[in-house]
């Protein structure tokens, strides 16, 4: 951030930075001295003063704060503080310790004397070393020199510490000698170093040595800076807000005076395990859906769906309220619902002032805010402990992680070798219900401790224990009479004509005869669209009726008229296509060419023509071939060869006596057929004769 030369700071604006006095009337008494001129402000009254004549620290430290950076802390005032014992150094702590031993001597000194002949006596017996062992010690420490010869003490040295211990005993600690401003480097190289992508000090002053600056420091003074500021200030800027807040001091929060089910915490979990479709087949990741007990920490519901949609949440909320305490009690209806922003619980179907679910059963809704995970720690640290180890019980685990590729390779080659099948959706219900009782009946870390009554040793209680516990305090459940009824999505439709358009689809039912042109509120069940349930739409809250899919819907004619009419046309259909099968073998043969050459039979055609020949009397010594006798009248003669649809038409329409049903709607069929009249003779006139 390059901060414009011309900025003009009033004296309370500059109380208070590195090397300039704490007080207003400190500043101005400074800057007069210094002979730096104010000016009138443009607004308000008082002067103002230019920043870039100031002392290098001061500008260096007005431009951290402007840009957010956060270092040690700036003393308001350059007079000397005393510090609680507790907060002093190490070192100081050891050289304040020193002091007291020497000062103890010489009140020891002074009760045979007077006090002026025993700081005499302390330092003349300092100088020749015949103090006690563990005074004479501690001078070099009090004195924070260790060479010889420089470990003299004086009358004077050891009235100042006297007179420090009067004003408190941290006063005989030394000052600390390090700046508490920032060094001047400081905001060139956060400039670099506090970026998302995380560089690392050397990266950091390597782009900074490149920009130009010139007072690049040593890697050793940016490392050491660093320490001192503290894991949360270095970290700014290069974590996001929530890894950021995740090592930031916290407040906990105390929910021992709830009871169950007056918090609850729920979220969605894409499972990281492949399941096998139950349309498709292939390998996909459900979504799963964990609600827990605030106060209990109990794990009361959970459903399994494709995505964390409305129909997820609303039925693992059902769970909760219908089935969710121990041994499948009932939980009861919540007081508070606590859920992340996504569209499966911020939808009209939870929220609506008329038909939303929350008003219905009349609890709360509460959404944490964007990019604050730790709102929904419970949830989060539940999903660790049930579905986590659920889905690493499976073979088609592949991991959540980037660093979890190769585990996600490992099945996909598995799968396609055959060693291991995608499990049932089936499967999973199964094991999740089994971790769920696992986790319910293990002690957790955040409820209070009891003596176990087996083993007697101290150790948490587990949700279940909780949850009882409260029961055995006197409470009870919400309960609904029909959890299933109740929970049931809705949406409010107009009644038109006794039938409701609904998802389009029809419903109908004789009692909404009187409810035409009147809004009202339709209950479904997303599992099955056969039905719904009307309801009054107001304070009357009044059950209606339920309509049915369709019932208003009749057959347009009758079955037997119906099936008639089929019959006819499928028989039509049937002759129209056997008359275009006939025609196109006569076009087939008429373009046979009759004076080609047969083709002589092989070897194996000529040995069976002439077995065939013996067998029915026509051998190589037979003079006449035999023929089929002509029939006799009214006999139905045999129709074989190339001409035999012709020599049928003739004979029908000569002996219409002999014709069965069938033949005959065929042969007025074949009437219609211009071709066919051609080939027997029969002229547009003849044609209703014939037939």
């Amino acid at each position: 951030m390059n901060l414009p030369a011309d900025i003009w700071l009033t004296a309370a604006q500059l109380a208070g930075l590195p090397g300039l006095p704490g007080s207003p009337r400190g500043i101005k008494l400074y800057l007069e001295r210094n002979g730096i001129d104010g000016r009138k402000r443009a607004k308000g009254k008082g002067l103002e003063y230019p920043l870039v004549k100031l002392p290098a620290d001061a500008r260096a430290a007005y431009e951290l704060q402007q840009i957010g950076v956060e270092n040690l802390p700036v003393p308001t005032n350059q007079s000397r503080v005393l510090v609680p014992v507790a907060e002093l150094k190490s070192w100081q702590r050891r050289v304040m310790d020193a002091r007291l031993v020497i000062l103890r001597e010489v009140d020891l000194q002074a009760e045979t004397s007077s006090r002026r002949e025993a700081l005499q006596a302390v330092v003349e017996m300092a100088a020749i070393e015949l103090l006690p062992e563990s005074v004479q010690s501690a001078i070099p420490v009090a004195l924070g020199k260790n060479k010889k010869g420089k470990n003299m003490l004086s009358v004077r040295t050891i009235q100042r510490w006297q007179a420090d211990l009067k004003k408190g005993l941290s006063a005989l600690a030394p000052r600390s000698m390090e700046s508490l401003a920032p060094p001047v480097w400081v905001l060139h190289f956060m400039k670099f170093y506090r970026d998302r992508r995380q560089p690392s000090v050397r990266d950091s002053l390597a782009d900074l040595k490149e920009s130009g600056y010139s007072q690049v420091p040593e890697y050793h003074q940016v490392s050491r800076y660093l320490r001192k500021i503290g894991m949360v200030e270095r970290s700014k800027s290069r974590l996001s807000r929530s890894a950021l807040k995740a090592i930031c001091p916290n407040m906990r929060r105390d929910f021992m005076m709830l009871e169950p089910m007056d918090v609850i915490n729920g979220d969605g979990y894409t499972f990281p395990t492949w399941f096998r479709h139950p349309d498709t087949g292939k390998a996909f990741q459900p979504e799963v859906t964990e609600i827990f007990d605030v106060r209990t920490r109990y794990h009361v519901g959970w459903s399994i769906n494709y995505s964390e949609n409305k129909h997820a949440v609303m039925d693992s909320i059902r769970m909760a309220v219908e089935c969710g305490g121990p041994s499948g009690s009932p939980g009861g209806i919540p007081a508070i619902v606590q859920w992340d922003n996504g569209s499966g619980a911020k939808n009209k179907a939870m929220a609506d002032e008329v038909t939303g679910l929350k008003n219905r059963l009349g609890f709360d809704l509460y959404h944490q805010l964007p990019g604050n995970p730790q709102a929904g720690g419970i949830v989060e640290r539940g999903h660790r402990q049930v579905l986590l180890p659920t889905a690493k019980s499976f073979f088609t685990y592949i991991g959540k992680q980037k660093s979890d590729a190769h585990l996600r390779r490992e099945v996909e080659k598995r799968l396609k070798d055959g060693r291991i099948q995608l499990p049932p959706l089936e499967e999973l219900a199964e094991r999740i219900e089994k971790y769920r009782e696992r986790y319910n009946n293990n002690p957790h870390s955040s409820l209070p401790k009891i003596i176990d009554p087996i083993t007697r040793k101290r150790r948490h209680q587990t949700p279940t224990e909780a949850w009882q516990e409260c029961v055995l305090k006197g409470w009870k459940p919400v309960v609904v009479e029909d959890a299933l009824a109740e929970f049931r999505l809705e949406e409010v439709g107009t009644v038109r004509r006794g039938q409701i358009r609904f998802h389009n689809m029809i419903y109908a039912s004789g009692v909404l005869r009187g409810y035409n042109d009147q809004k009202v509120r339709v209950r479904y069940d997303p599992r099955d669209g056969s039905k719904v349930w009307v309801w009054s739409l107001g304070s009357e809250d009044q059950f209606i009726c339920e309509a049915a899919k369709d019932r208003n819907l009749v057959p347009y004619l009758a079955d037997n008229m119906l099936g008639q009419g089929k019959q006819k046309r499928e028989a039509a259909q049937i002759r129209r296509k056997e008359n275009d099968i006939e025609r196109i073998k006569a076009e087939a043969r008429s373009t046979l060419d009759l004076t080609a050459e047969p083709e002589p039979l092989t070897p194996s055609q000529q040995i069976a023509a002439d077995e065939y020949a013996e067998e029915i009397g026509f051998g190589d010594d037979a003079d006449v071939i035999p023929l089929r006798p002509e029939p006799q009248p009214g006999e139905r003669p045999i129709f074989n060869g190339p001409t035999a649809e012709m020599d049928w038409g003739k004979w029908a329409i000569a002996n219409p006596e002999l014709l069965d049903e069938e033949e005959r709607m065929d042969l007025e069929e074949k009437l219609d057929d211009p071709h066919f009249r051609r080939m027997v003779g029969v002229d547009e006139d003849q044609k209703k004769t014939a037939g």
